[in-house]
């Protein structure tokens, strides 16, 4: 436990040995998050509500996605498809540490900082512009968002982690990286919630992964606990198993047709 704890603390650190670089991306994720307030706050301009949303509940949406999205989607399995191509990942198989532990490691250290410093945006936000925010009174809510954001997380590092395995038969992994965060800024409510669009395609959308990234736990902490969340829960737990059922035979096979020179 102790050296997986040392590899967190190693990749924590590296933020900071590279901090115009990690400072430029986070200010980059700030000012999309000051343009999202904006648009809607103009959205709202003379009207108290727009698609069956008040504006302190889509101001907390745009806020909770913020954060969720530095949590869900910042990722370090990136990494993996580097030490593929270079080869590296032959020693790190041979080290006596388990492989996934370590990808786990690195990504729990990503994860906090993102989440520490999107909590600094948003500070930041409520200090300068004092929006209204809308806080669930449904405490039943916040044990099932918790679950659900794990559900996304899961989700979403088997996506990537799966992704960052195609280097084993390929060096071109750009091109499905890409599509996938296309889909994901389309249709995982990262820009606006998902059931603003007509409900066939709504329902449409809850039958992939993709909502259950970020729209669905916020969803869940603004409109509260009901009966429809059953089947939405049921289908991302669906999709969590079979994407991890995927990336295992994804690294099997990878693994088994692999070779690389060393040294």
């Amino acid at each position: 436990m102790e050296k997986y704890l040392k590899i967190f603390q190693i990749t924590f650190a590296q933020y900071f040995v590279y901090r115009l670089s990690f400072i430029l991306w986070r200010a980059r994720n700030f000012f999309n998050l000051i343009f999202l307030y904006f648009l809607w706050t103009s959205v709202f301009h003379n009207q108290k509500i727009v698609f069956n949303y008040t504006i302190d509940k889509l101001i907390t949406y745009i806020i909770l996605i913020n954060i969720m999205t530095a949590i869900v989607l910042g990722t370090r399995t990136t990494d993996v498809t580097e030490d593929i191509l270079s080869g590296n990942i032959a020693n790190d198989l041979l080290k006596p540490m388990s492989f996934f532990k370590v990808i786990i490691s690195r990504e729990s250290a990503d994860k906090i900082i993102n989440f520490l410093f999107s909590l600094v945006e948003v500070l930041v936000l409520l200090t300068v512009f004092h929006p209204k925010v809308f806080l669930q009174p449904d405490f039943a809510a916040y044990p099932l968002f918790i679950l659900t954001l794990i559900i996304g997380i899961a989700i979403s590092f088997f996506i990537s982690l799966s992704l960052s395995f195609i280097s084993f038969w390929s060096a071109e992994t750009w091109a499905p990286r890409f599509i996938y965060m296309t889909l994901v800024s389309l249709v995982a409510g990262t820009f606006f919630p998902l059931d603003v669009l007509p409900k066939p395609v709504y329902n449409f959308l809850l039958l992939t992964p993709f909502p259950y990234l970020v729209y669905f736990p916020s969803k869940i902490f603004i409109s509260g606990v009901s009966s429809s969340l059953i089947w939405p829960i049921i289908i991302s737990l669906i999709w969590c198993i079979l994407l991890y059922r995927i990336m295992l035979i994804v690294w099997k096979n990878g693994i088994r047709n692999y070779s690389a020179y060393g040294r």
